[in-house]
C-alpha cells in the first residue's frame, strides 16, 4: 500500500541524503589550506590557524568518505526496497529515514572529531 505523504517524506529524505553525501564528498577539496568564511569545519578551534584547520580536516577526511560511501550503499539499498515494495511504502520510508539518519550521524562525528584535532594541536 502506497501513500503520497510517504512518497513525499522519501522523496524529501533521499534527497537530504543526496546533499549532504555531495557535501561529505567534496568538502576535502573545497576547504583550502586557511580557513575560509564559507566551507569547512568552522569552530573556534579550527579557525585559530591554518595549521589547525589543516589538521581538523586531514582528520575528519577518512570519516568524510565513509559518509559518502554509506550514503551511496543506502542509497542503493533505498532504490531495491522501492523497486520491490513501492517507494511510497512503509518500509521505503523507513529505509530513507535510517539511511539519512546514519548519514547525519557521520557528518556531525566527522566534525567532532576534526574539532577535536584541532583542539589538541592548541594544547
Amino acid at each position: 500500500m502506497e501513500s503520497p505523504d510517504l512518497l513525499g517524506l522519501t522523496v524529501s529524505l533521499t534527497s537530504s541524503t543526496l546533499i549532504l553525501a555531495f557535501v561529505a564528498g567534496l568538502m576535502p577539496r573545497l576547504v583550502g589550506d586557511e580557513p575560509n568564511p564559507v566551507v569547512g569545519i568552522r569552530t573556534k578551534s579550527t579557525i585559530a590557524s591554518p595549521e589547525a584547520w589543516q589538521l581538523a580536516h586531514q582528520s575528519a577526511q577518512p570519516l568524510l568518505r565513509r559518509t559518502m560511501w554509506t550514503a551511496v550503499a543506502g542509497l542503493c539499498m533505498q532504490v531495491a526496497i522501492g523497486v520491490v515494495t513501492g517507494f511510497g511504502s512503509v518500509v521505503s520510508t523507513v529505509t530513507s529515514t535510517v539511511v539519512f539518519l546514519a548519514v547525519l550521524l557521520l557528518l556531525l562525528f566527522a566534525g567532532v572529531k576534526g574539532n577535536a584535532a584541532a583542539k589538541s594541536l592548541q594544547r
